[in-house]
């Protein structure tokens, strides 16, 4: 049948080179996912990852160009989780050192996934404000805790739907972490008085 033969040797073209895609967007998914989870950690041991946030902006920027024509790859799946991560690694980083949020537009990412990692902070800070409370550091921690107040305030105005980002079960996420660290800071204060 004529047109058959070249339909059929365009779709196999276009699914040979998506599924190339799709690969390219896992391993580096995979590359910022690892970076994200040790400058976290670098965050809360004190210890200097700049060298680490060079290289993961730039893994970023370069897979988010890489994607641009495929889209489906890109605002789904492994790509936007990686991009999430990369959100929350860098905005906790930036509130942290320099008491700043940087925009989705800074980062090069998509406000869904620019958001989500913000609402991941908030589980960051309680590690931090525990660590604070831990060594005695009840102001520092109540520094955090007013953090992580202003972000859970935040995030809990959105009202979207699931189909378009996930974000209702962050904000339950944020509700309960808010609970438990108040109620953990409120101890440690009475402690501190005895």
């Amino acid at each position: 049948m004529e047109g058959l033969s070249d339909g059929l040797t365009s779709a196999s073209n276009y699914f040979s080179r998506a599924e190339e895609r799709r690969e390219y967007a896992i391993r580096s998914s995979r590359d910022i996912i690892r970076m994200s989870k040790r400058i976290i950690h670098s965050i809360h041991e004190g210890k200097d990852y700049s060298l680490d946030a060079e290289k993961i902006s730039r893994e970023v920027h370069d897979m988010v160009s890489d994607l641009q024509e495929e889209a489906y790859l890109l605002y789904s799946g492994p790509a936007a989780d990686a991009m999430s991560e990369y959100a929350e690694a860098v905005i906790l980083g930036d509130m942290l050192k320099n008491g700043t949020v940087p925009s989705n537009e800074t980062l090069g990412i998509p406000e869904s996934s620019w958001a989500l990692g913000l609402a991941d902070t908030v589980g960051e800070l309680r590690r931090i404000v525990l660590k604070r409370l831990m060594a005695g550091e009840v102001e520092r921690a109540l520094s955090a805790y007013s953090m992580m107040e202003e972000i859970a305030d935040g995030i809990l105005l959105f009202d979207v739907p699931d189909a378009v980002t996930p974000m209702r079960r962050k904000q339950d996420m944020a509700r309960g972490i808010m609970e438990r660290t108040r109620s953990d800071i409120a101890i440690a204060m009475v402690m501190s008085k005895k």
